[in-house]
């Protein structure tokens, strides 16, 4: 049962799997990096309009899901009707989530404390500046959404491998959602001042456990695209990721940020906290 493989019947609306896979990718690239430069174009005229960046963001979340979508379908024909229908509920799951999770964020508020210092440092530069980071937010759409094209060559039908894989999505899914919650209901907190740290729960292990999670959660794919044609390709999953969240867009940005606001409280928590794998804090004597 588990090595049964999909025969398609390719339909008008799709890629035959009779194709050149390499030349299909790269076509569905193309049209995705058109499609998701066009997205973020509108983004940047909303956001000189409303004089906030933030919602940058919720764009990328959105627009992850939807190109990833898109790409599934299209290629609906090289894969097994069970494994398309896991790989769409999954990326849908993840980009409704994170996109109404930033939303929520984002709406009513000032702009984003990174955003805002971006457009100090660029002063009169900000509107061509702004222009041209929406876009690389279009390119880091249609990286994160290309492994999809990847996984979707797998013919097929769900097996062991897949069901390991689709366990650490889910540990990373709600490893997440329970980070984002505990430091929402810090932030909630009335008796909290704006210099205080968030050191519970997972956050006492990590300074970034919502990263980790999200880190996990995009390793869960590996398992269920290693049998697909360029599956060996998804081994790079992980590695791009740490680099994007740890160097790139997140882990420094936040940090920088958290250390102005909160000085030596922060400082401390650096010390004794591991910065993305989740370890036991190191005992530091308080009064030394």
């Amino acid at each position: 049962m588990g090595c049964r493989r999909y025969s398609p019947t390719p339909s008008p609306y799709s890629i035959s799997p009779q194709e050149d896979p390499l030349m299909n990718m790269l076509e569905l690239l193309l049209y995705g990096q058109a499609g998701a430069s066009i997205l973020m174009f509108g983004g940047w005229l909303v956001a000189l309009k409303i004089n906030n960046t933030s919602y940058v963001d919720v764009l990328w979340a959105y627009g992850v899901g939807i190109l990833a979508f898109c790409y599934l379908y299209l290629s609906r024909d090289q894969t097994d009707p069970d494994r398309l229908l896991l790989l769409q509920c999954l990326v849908l799951l993840w980009s409704i989530r994170l996109g109404t999770y930033l939303f929520r964020r984002c709406l009513g508020k000032p702009e984003d404390s990174r955003y805002a210092y971006l457009r100090q440092s660029l002063g009169k530069r900000a509107k061509s500046g702004f222009f041209f980071f929406f876009q690389i937010q279009a390119f880091w759409v249609v990286l994160f959404a290309s492994p999809f094209l990847v996984l979707v060559g797998n013919p097929n039908a769900l097996n062991f491998l897949d069901f390991t894989g689709l366990t650490i999505w889910f540990i990373g899914f709600i490893g997440l959602n329970i980070a984002d919650r505990q430091l929402a209901r810090f932030k909630k907190s009335p008796k909290r001042t704006r210099a205080e740290v968030c050191d519970v729960g997972l956050w006492k292990y990590s300074r970034h456990p919502n990263y980790f999670f999200e880190w996990v959660l995009w390793i869960g794919y590996l398992p269920l695209g290693w049998a697909a044609p360029e599956g060996t390709w998804l081994v790079a999953l992980p590695f791009i990721l740490y680099l994007f969240l740890t160097k790139i867009t997140g882990i420094p940005f936040v940090e920088a940020r958290k250390l102005e606001v909160s000085g030596k409280a922060y400082a401390t928590y650096v010390e004794r906290t591991s910065a993305f794998f989740p370890w036991p804090p190191e005992n530091r004597d308080s009064s030394s």
